[in-house]
Order: structure tokens, then C-alpha cells, then sequence
């Protein structure tokens, strides 16, 4: 059985695949979307992030959504913005909600998200890096993994910081990386 988000994305690539909406034209806005297929926000949300992503949709930040040159692909030449995010973990903890906030802000900025999961592990941390590095991210939010330790992957980070990518760590930091961090002091939040 198909999600909901699922068969929105369908719909509006047959829109644009039949033309009913020519390359560079304006589709219905997500409140117009929400009312012709009867579903929340969140989904509407969710289809289009994901056919940007494709490269079926892309947003201009004021003016609207609209039907890319899917064909040629000409406005994500020029265009391309990606957010890389690196945690831990995905499904435990708050992870869904803070992922969850990250992308509706990327969305609303027409930035994509590119998510990965160490599951805590070294060698992931490594090869979800270098994955990221290779897809010419503008940003990357890391979650490290086993902060407490020397990381093997600076060599990396250094990489960032050298091609001015800028970068933050979320829930940790590993001590060699001057970049900034943010942290949630539990102790500190339970007074």
C-alpha cells in the first residue's frame, strides 16, 4: 500500500511529465495542494522535498514552486543546495524530531537534505564523509561519533575547513576541530 506522500508525488509527475504544467511554471502552492488531495501539510511537504530532490520540482524562495526542465535538468546545474546531516542514530531518541526540524527548515530555505547514520561506528563515519564530500554539499551538521575518543576521520573535517564548507556538531564535539557546537547541557536543564 502506497503512503499518502506517495501518491501526491505521482500525481504531480504526471502533471509534469503530460504537461498539464510546463518546464518553469508555477504548480498550485502547498495550502492549493493540500486542498485538492486532502492531506496534511507534512505531506504535501514530503512530496515535493522529495521531487526537488529528484529533480521533478524546484522552489524559488518568494515566488513559488515550480515544474523543472526535468529533461534537461538545466536549473539544478546551477542551482544544486544540499545540507548534509550525520548522526548517530536516526530512529532512537529525539533524533526523528531534531531531523525532522532540520529538514522543514532546509526546505523552507530550498536546501535538500542528505541524511546519514554512523550508528556509532568509525568506519561509517568515515565512508558517510566521504559519501557527503563527493556529493559537493554547502553545509554539514555532524553528530560525532565516539566524541570521547581521537577521531580517525580528521583528515575530513580538515578537508571542510580547507573548501570553507561550513560545518557544526550537534550533541558532542571532538576536541581536535575548532568549529562550533551546540550542546545540551542535561545537567544544567534538569535544574
Amino acid at each position: 500500500m502506497k503512503h499518502k506522500y506517495e501518491k501526491v508525488k505521482e500525481e504531480i509527475i504526471s502533471w509534469a511529465v503530460n504537461e498539464k504544467y510546463k518546464p518553469h511554471e508555477k504548480i498550485p502552492t502547498e495550502s492549493e495542494l493540500m486542498e485538492l488531495f486532502k492531506v496534511s501539510r507534512h505531506t504535501i511537504r514530503r512530496a515535493i522535498s522529495d521531487l526537488a530532490a529528484e529533480k521533478y520540482l524546484y522552489r524559488l524562495q518568494g515566488s513559488g514552486i515550480y515544474v523543472s526542465d526535468f529533461k534537461q535538468n538545466e536549473i539544478y546545474l546551477t542551482n544544486n543546495k544540499n545540507v548534509g546531516v550525520l548522526t548517530t542514530y536516526i530512529s532512537n531518541y529525539i533524533f526523528p524530531d531534531i531531523i525532522r526540524g532540520i529538514e522543514d527548515t532546509l526546505y523552507d530555505e530550498s536546501y535538500s537534505l542528505l541524511l546519514s547514520s554512523t550508528k556509532n561506528n568509525i568506519m561509517l563515519e568515515s565512508s558517510n564523509l566521504k559519501n557527503l564530500l563527493a556529493h559537493k554539499i554547502d553545509g554539514l551538521i555532524v553528530e560525532p561519533t565516539k566524541s570521547a575518543y581521537q577521531s580517525p576521520n580528521m583528515g575530513y573535517f580538515n578537508n571542510l575547513i580547507e573548501q570553507d564548507i561550513p560545518f557544526i556538531m550537534i550533541n558532542a564535539s571532538y576536541s581536535q576541530v575548532k568549529v562550533p557546537s551546540l550542546c545540551v547541557d542535561d545537567l544544567k536543564g534538569a535544574i
